[in-house]
């Protein structure tokens, strides 16, 4: 149940409610198909990539195991309605991924080596209007201590791999604006958004500058969505709530959750569907904890930006 309120300029809604409730690790990674009316995401800790039929509802939440992380996915162009292809940026690099063994097939594997192998993998990521897949890495949380050994990699149509920035900690959200010049960013635990100069044509970027900064104390920028107004709604690791901001950085919008990790949302029509992690704090964040790992949806009222489909050449 969501529940809207614009006393003042921020508009506010209160989510009470899960819409799956289920009992996630990590959850992270909605991706809607409108073609085949289909939600899925991941569960990066568990090793699991969820699929719901949006039509039918939670009864028809099915989900796959696979054998290392994903941590984000893409629909692949010109695939067959009945066999839609998926690509994903998972434990080693880009790889295809079989929706019905969970098996997994690089185009890309970027960590080769044993050592880099076991402490880096994959986190978030988006694909740009010439279907270019845009993935960041990071220090695998689950075996090391996350440091700046992060990198967003840009995957070509070609499959060749470009390393795009480096030294990050935990790259996350990825987007860009209706005009398509601008490019954003997210590095979590830097608490910062950045924006580039975005050239569509030859997918370079410049001139990094900070567009929208969170403070430590009220959480960290985690996955974000944009809609068609050009604004970015941003989740707020730790934080319990998504904010939305517009081009000029400015707070447009806040939903507060019962939970403290939001994670990432995506649209769904003027839906948005938001996961979040389970809460590991149970003494300190009782309430926290019940609400924790699970799936939340809420009308909006405004449409989101439509997703590009990764575009390998045939």
């Amino acid at each position: 149940m969501a529940v809207p309120a614009s006393k003042d300029h921020v508009q506010k809604w209160t989510v009470t409610e899960p819409y799956l409730d289920i009992r996630g690790g990590l959850l992270e990674g909605p991706y809607y198909t409108p073609a085949s009316n289909e939600l899925r995401f991941i569960d990066l800790d568990h090793g699991k990539v969820y699929f719901l039929d949006v039509a039918k509802g939670p009864d028809s939440l099915t989900a796959i195991s696979v054998e290392y992380p994903i941590g984000v996915t893409a629909d692949v162009a010109n695939t067959s309605a009945d066999n839609p292809k998926i690509i994903v940026a998972a434990k080693h690099g880009f790889a295809t991924l079989d929706r019905q063994s969970g098996a997994l097939t690089y185009v890309n594997r970027i960590y080769n080596g044993s050592e880099e192998s076991y402490r880096m993998r994959f986190n978030d990521g988006a694909v740009d209007s010439h279907g270019r897949f845009w993935a960041g890495s990071c220090n695998d949380h689950r075996v090391v201590k996350v440091e700046d050994q992060g990198t967003l990699y840009r995957l070509d149509s070609d499959f060749s791999v470009h390393a795009m920035v480096k030294q990050m900690i935990c790259p996350n959200g990825i987007g860009w604006n209706g005009a398509d010049n601008v490019m954003y960013l997210t590095d979590s635990p830097r608490g910062k958004i950045y924006a580039y100069d975005y050239d569509a044509h030859t997918g370079n970027i410049s001139n990094r500058r900070d567009f929208f900064t969170i403070d430590a104390s009220i959480g960290e920028p985690d996955g974000f969505a944009m809609d068609v107004e050009g604004c970015l709604w941003v989740a707020v690791w730790r934080g319990s709530r998504i904010l939305r901001v517009n081009p000029q950085g400015d707070i447009t919008g806040e939903i507060s959750f019962p939970t403290r990790f939001v994670t990432c949302p995506e649209f769904v029509g003027t839906q948005l569907i938001v996961t979040t992690a389970l809460e590991k704090e149970p003494l300190s964040y009782p309430e926290s904890v019940k609400w924790s790992g699970k799936v939340y949806k809420l009308d909006v009222g405004v449409q989101g930006k439509p997703r590009n489909p990764f575009r390998p050449q045939l």
